[in-house]
């Protein structure tokens, strides 16, 4: 039981740690952050670690890549232009299309588009709170908390692992002691049941989530 214990915190900080996205500064310099909007000149972002905290505002002059938490990159350029000595930047965006300059939000990709600038989730969820509409702010944060609650999935994994151990215990004890086989026959079907269960609640939470982003925009759009 002592090495479950030990394997489940392992797997929820793994979990934890993939939700996290990084910018990695000119210097060399590292940040574990929530990118909550990339615009052509700045990144605004909430330290990972405080993410109640402030939102800082970081210049893409002294930024050198980003990492997203579902594993896709940005690699931020920068070029000295010979045109009176100003600085140019050029970046590789996740949306080359014409910008939308009106206040509609549409969907790009795992982002979003808003007023010509590519924003995150969160930042899209920002824009809805401000919103001020009971009905658009219900939504968003129904799938605020899907988004939360979908990782259970990952739950599975220790789950799996108890219903093996507690059956190979079962069999390793033999037929001398019944209570006994009794109790990890149960504790190891309930472990199977956590492990199957875990998925499809997975799936459940992830449908709500993209199923009541959708709506809320739709709402946010027809109205603003």
């Amino acid at each position: 039981m002592k090495h479950l214990s030990i394997f489940l915190v392992f797997v929820l900080c793994c979990t934890f740690a993939n939700a996290q996205d990084t910018i990695v500064k000119s210097n060399g310099d590292q940040i574990s952050a929530k990118i909550i909007e990339v615009s052509s000149t700045e990144i605004k972002y909430k330290r990972f670690d405080f993410q109640d905290g402030p939102t800082f505002v970081e210049s893409k002059s002294n930024i050198k890549l980003l990492k997203y938490s579902n594993g896709s990159k940005e690699v931020i350029e920068t070029q000295q232009a010979s045109n009176h000595g100003k600085t140019v930047e050029s970046n590789t965006d996740y949306y080359s299309g014409p910008a939308i300059q009106d206040n509609k939000i549409s969907r790009q990709g795992n982002h979003f588009q808003y007023k010509g600038e590519v924003i995150n989730e969160s930042g899209m969820h920002d824009v809805l709170y401000k919103s001020k509409d009971k009905q658009i702010m219900l939504l968003a944060g129904n799938a605020k908390d899907a988004k939360a609650l979908q990782y259970v999935g990952f739950g599975a994994i220790p789950f799996g692992i108890g219903a093996l151990y507690f059956l190979t215990k079962n069999l390793s004890i033999g037929y001398t002691n019944s209570t006994q086989n009794s109790g990890n026959l149960t504790l190891s079907a309930i472990c199977f049941i956590g492990a199957v269960s875990c998925p499809i609640a997975s799936v459940y939470f992830k449908h709500k989530r993209t199923a009541c982003n959708k709506e809320a925009i739709k709402l946010y759009n027809a109205k603003y």
